[in-house]
């Protein structure tokens, strides 16, 4: 049987790519119990660790898991995060004091795949390739913390800025860029509401009216209101913080 090494070195077809990557979206919306349409509305973090389970079996031979649970001691973990603002996935190495050791965690951002491929239309390159669903891109988004992964578990450090993660993207999963061009929150807020980080807005706070600065857009506005009892910032101002939903915010002019 060929090593992971030796795996991780092979150049695959556009034809074996593409083959591949149908299988392992047929095998989701089969296995699944909440990806069940490419466009999902529910997704499960035992989504994230089945989709990475098939990609493994389909290029690793299953090894990749095995050799992160054999450098680490411990098993490869799984999560979803819906407070991701930018990037659609994240490989984190956890280190432990002993004897814990280390961890490694796959993470994907579902707050980005469900603000994506909703009201905002614009086209969705993620590491390359164009994506039409969720689900397409959740998989391109698997392909690339995969090779994160690998790269941490075989030579311990990993940049996607790197020739050796970027020629490894090119050969197994055919990427050509390297990055997920997901609907952000501060995206999705200036189409939706026509707000962005910066403009003053107003807002009503038991039962007063209050007008601050954006300071930042999640899934809901950090307002910075100016405020003599409040927290000194570096502009030399005080201001109290106030988390808003975007709905009940008004542009000021």
């Amino acid at each position: 049987m060929p090593t992971l090494p030796e795996l991780l070195s092979r150049t695959h077809s556009a034809e074996v790519i593409g083959s591949r990557f149908s299988q392992i979206r047929q095998a989701m919306l089969r296995e699944s119990k909440h990806i069940t349409a490419p466009n999902f509305d529910v997704v499960h973090p035992d989504d994230v660790a089945r989709l990475f389970r098939l990609y493994d079996r389909g290029y690793f031979d299953g090894q990749l898991e095995s050799a992160a649970i054999d450098r680490s001691g411990n098993p490869l973990r799984f999560r979803l995060s819906s407070r991701a603002t930018r990037a659609g996935g994240k490989t984190i190495t956890y280190r432990r004091p002993q004897p814990k050791g280390i961890e490694y965690e796959i993470v994907i951002a579902s707050r980005l795949l469900f603000l994506t491929f909703d009201e905002i239309e614009r086209s969705v390159i993620v590491c390359g390739h164009p994506c039409h669903d969720r689900l397409e891109a959740m998989q391109r988004i698997m392909e690339h913390e995969m090779v994160h992964l690998a790269e941490l578990v075989v030579w311990s450090k990993s940049s996607c800025r790197a020739e050796r993660f970027q020629g490894m993207a090119r050969r197994l999963f055919g990427h050509t860029g390297f990055n997920h061009d997901l609907v952000t929150p501060g995206e999705s807020a200036a189409v939706k509401f026509n707000l962005q980080v910066g403009r003053m807005v107003s807002f009503e706070m038991d039962g007063r009216v209050l007008t601050g600065r954006i300071n930042r857009i999640q899934s809901r506005a950090t307002v910075l209101v100016e405020d003599s009892a409040g927290v000194k910032y570096t502009d030399g101002k005080r201001y109290q913080k106030y988390y808003v939903p975007l709905p009940m915010l008004r542009r000021e002019a």
